[in-house]
């Protein structure tokens, strides 16, 4: 079939489906002339490997060695981008730390840049992942003072894989700074700059160090390396103005999309008052080149 599964959990009986369709959609792009579907019985929590085969002949146009994973829980209608390692010799892409499998699919464009990145707040230790799925964005900044903005991208930060896919579309090859911005956590800037070449797939993560982040600029979850959570006015500072929304919201029960949920859950509670008024008192507060 093409598609080795290696999991250490039983997945008990298991349907793999191989088409040829190309799919719609990957960010904006559409696939290679390959999908799988897959469906173990057991289906969550597997920490399992994908080694998703292809041949030459089913590339659809697209650059073998910036091809990238999606994966699809609705039969193809939405993706997420999820990444994976090419080999260009087996003509296979092996992604790693799954925990759960659907549909499948491998694009090349509209992937100019794969970001990993956690939001402390949002990162829940024992189930290994983000408590939801958000919109990051990501700048391209140049080298030298005043460090002018190139180039930005919006994704979806995966709450499995910790990558946001992006598309950055008026940068040159070149070498630049990552900029981080996301709703309720602190700027985080790349530890240095990173060379950027078109229509290739720039990789970089920020959860595997404080040393990935300008002035080691990141917390330490478990194993995981985090933005600071809880710059709710997004002014740079984890300060007591954060902490004061977050308690007004607390108090007041509010629930939904905001700011003041720096946990991620959809609820403002003691929880997020508590993640940001410890960063207020650790004083936080961004790191750039223009102030290290």
């Amino acid at each position: 079939m093409g598609a080795i599964l290696t999991s250490a959990t039983n997945l008990g009986v298991t349907e793999i489906k191989r088409g040829h369709t190309v799919q719609n959609g990957l960010n904006g792009g559409t696939s290679i002339k390959r999908y799988y579907d897959i469906t173990p019985t057991v289906n969550t929590g597997l920490n399992a490997t994908l080694i998703y085969k292809f041949d030459d002949s089913e590339l659809n146009g697209k650059p073998e060695p910036s091809l990238k994973l999606f994966k699809s829980t609705n039969a193809g209608v939405n993706w997420l981008f999820m990444g994976g390692n090419v080999n260009i010799a087996t003509s296979s892409i092996t992604i790693t730390g799954l925990t759960s499998f659907s549909r499948w699919s491998a694009d090349s464009s509209k992937v100019s840049a794969a970001i990993g990145m956690i939001q402390q707040g949002f990162y829940n230790i024992a189930t290994n992942n983000l408590n939801m799925t958000d919109t990051v964005r990501a700048y391209l900044r140049n080298t030298t003072n005043p460090y002018t903005i190139v180039d930005s991208a919006v994704g979806l930060l995966d709450s499995l894989t910790f990558k946001s896919g992006l598309q950055f579309s008026n940068a040159a090859t070149g070498s630049y700074y990552i900029q981080l911005k996301h709703r309720n956590s602190l700027e985080t800037w790349s530890k240095n700059p990173v060379n950027y070449i078109q229509d290739s797939t720039l990789n970089y993560d920020f959860t595997f160090a404080a040393t990935q982040a300008f002035g080691n600029n990141e917390i330490q979850k478990g194993s995981k390396f985090c933005l600071y959570s809880g710059d709710v006015t997004q002014n740079g500072f984890i300060d007591l103005t954060d902490v004061i929304l977050c308690d007004i919201a607390s108090s007041n029960f509010v629930t939904g999309y905001v700011n003041t949920d720096v946990n991620g859950n959809s609820a403002v509670d003691l929880t997020d008052v508590l993640i940001t008024y410890n960063n207020s008192i650790n004083f936080v507060v961004r790191k750039t080149p223009l102030n290290p």
